[in-house]
């Protein structure tokens, strides 16, 4: 991870730099205090100065824009022009210095637009876009419109930050409407700001075109999204379901974003799509409600971030396949903006072939919510994560018939609250597997709901006074002999990333009662939380293989 400030010249930029200065020109410099848009842009000495020249500028397959270090503008960028596969756009600065930066001016939706465009790659910029109420507003737009599929939008080594997006909710009571909040306006018009949001619309949204428009091969790398709302990264796929602007219905589901089963030939979400390495924190903005909130999406990996107080969700899988959320640290989410939950990592509605592992979680409201609510289909593996110190529901269980949970190999150290594992009424009729995990307490009794839909199988209990539930006829109990179960810090920054090692004290001992005590599982990720390779010897119970040492 890479702090905003970091000075020098990136290897892209200096690479792209030293292949074409001198020979034909395919490199764009802009410098906003000795530039000059009477210039070429071939040189440093000839540089443009405004967004204006490059905004009025077609570019071409293998240009390479750079805006000078320490530089700012005010406006929005907002380039034309595609790259290809072989020789995409590049985006980056020259010089030494902190990043460029451009600031949204008063009229501004974004300092960034990436409209109808692909093949750009966007490295070492800072942006933001603080105005002084909450609006439409975000601080990177990609945006697809009636064109098909749109490839390659790469974004790296950013800082964007303090972004006032307004709040506007899917459903909910429009009796809690509040300044910058609102509720009931539709999937459409929702979720649809904060710090980098990737989305479609239509040109016409009562007779939307009959091919969706798709985004393929997204990458958020290395970047900070700080203090922005709704959201720190989105992507969201048009669905056409809500109200046009003078308040009349829109036919639902005439868009590609919505599923009504598991194999919903109209389903068109965006595909393959990375977001690692990267930090997020929506600590010191009452507006932060998801960090990442990844909807309508197939193919997807959210790899190594650092999540720290989101409001709602600090990550969050929504009416998406195929998706994989591991090695992050996600902490201290807190309740904002109207939200209803304050959890860790959500999988949600309609959302299928979800792989939660080897994450550290702690210090939120609920550690990890299994929220299939809103359909009879879907699926998470729930695996080899630290759960810990969560203040309501370390694992809440809030699904409804024909979906399944499978939970296995984690290790929950409850310290904050009355409840192990919770959840209630009609949304217990999923299928629930809870097997081979660590459930700790420090409190006696803290809850662990039963239900004709849990099987409890082969886990642990330990700590305070604890109701096995009657179903796991294997249970393990004792001490399980952590070697050191603290958990105080260090936690991640921007520059160290996720500090996944400060769980590693929930390793055991020899002599433990989990050692030796799990059960095999075929398909079960190939590793542990700490990295091992599974398995040692005969499988052991928590997110930790036991490792003797010689």
């Amino acid at each position: 991870m890479n702090e905003r400030t970091e000075a020098g010249d990136s290897p892209v930029r200096l690479a792209v730099i030293a292949e074409r200065l001198g020979g034909e020109r395919h490199d764009l410099l802009v410098d906003a205090t000795a530039g000059s848009d009477s210039n070429n842009g071939a040189t440093p000495a000839t540089a443009w100065q405004t967004l204006a020249k490059v905004n009025a500028t077609t570019f071409q397959p293998g240009n390479a824009l750079c805006f000078k270090a320490g530089g700012s503008w005010t406006g929005a960028l907002a380039p034309k022009g595609s790259g290809s596969a072989a020789a995409p756009i590049v985006v980056d600065q020259f010089g030494t210095g902190n990043k460029p930066r451009v600031v949204a001016g008063s009229s501004d939706l974004q300092p960034l637009l990436l409209q109808n465009v692909q093949y750009w790659e966007i490295n070492n910029l800072e942006l933001t876009n603080n105005k002084s109420a909450p609006g439409d507003y975000r601080g990177i737009s990609v945006r697809g419109r009636d064109v098909g599929k749109l490839t390659h939008i790469y974004i790296r080594n950013c800082f964007v930050h303090d972004v006032t997006g307004v709040v506007n909710w899917i459903g909910g009571d429009t009796a809690d409407n509040a300044p910058g909040v609102t509720f009931q306006t539709g999937w459409d018009n929702s979720k649809k700001t904060g710090g980098i949001v990737f989305d479609t619309t239509v040109p016409d949204i009562h007779n939307p075109p009959a091919t969706a428009t798709v985004l393929n091969d997204i990458l958020v790398e290395n970047s900070s999204i700080v203090n922005t709302s709704f959201a720190g990264i989105v992507v969201k796929q048009y669905t056409g379901d809500g109200t046009d602007s003078a308040g009349n219905t829109i036919a639902v589901h005439t868009g590609w974003g919505s599923r009504t089963s598991r194999t919903d030939a109209h389903f068109t979400p965006h595909t393959n799509i990375v977001i690692r390495d990267n930090y997020l924190s929506q600590a010191d903005t009452a507006y932060g409600c998801d960090a990442i909130y990844l909807t309508d999406a197939r193919h997807a990996l959210v790899d190594h971030n650092v999540v720290y107080k989101a409001g709602t969700s600090g990550i969050e899988t929504y009416s998406s396949d195929d998706v994989v959320v591991q090695r992050n640290e996600v902490h201290d989410t807190e309740r904002k903006a109207g939200g209803a939950d304050f959890n860790g990592i959500d999988a949600d509605i309609t959302t299928t072939g979800v792989v939660i592992q080897y994450n550290f979680v702690h210090d939120n409201g609920d550690g990890i919510l299994l929220c299939q609510c809103g359909s009879n289909f879907g699926d998470v593996q729930v695996r080899y994560n630290v759960i810990t110190s969560n203040s309501r529901y370390q694992i809440y269980l809030h699904s409804v018939r024909g979906t399944t949970a499978d939970v296995y190999n984690n290790t929950v150290y409850n310290d904050s609250s009355n409840y192990l594992i919770y959840g209630y009424g009609s949304n217990l009729l999923a299928s629930y597997t809870l097997r081979d995990n660590a459930l700790y307490s420090t409190r006696d009794n803290a809850t662990i709901t039963e239900s004709p839909t849990i099987q409890y199988s082969n886990n642990f209990y330990g700590g305070a006074t604890l109701t096995v539930p009657t179903s796991d006829a294997a249970a393990v109990q004792g001490d399980p002999l952590f070697q050191a179960p603290d958990i105080t810090g260090p936690y991640g920054t921007p520059q160290s990333g996720p500090q996944l090692q400060t769980a590693y004290g929930f390793r055991v001992q020899a002599g433990s009662p989990l050692i030796d005590a799990g059960t095999a599982t075929a398909d079960n990720g190939g590793r542990d939380y700490a990295g091992t390779p599974l398995y040692v010897g005969s499988p052991d119970i928590g997110a930790f293989e036991y490792t003797p040492r010689g």
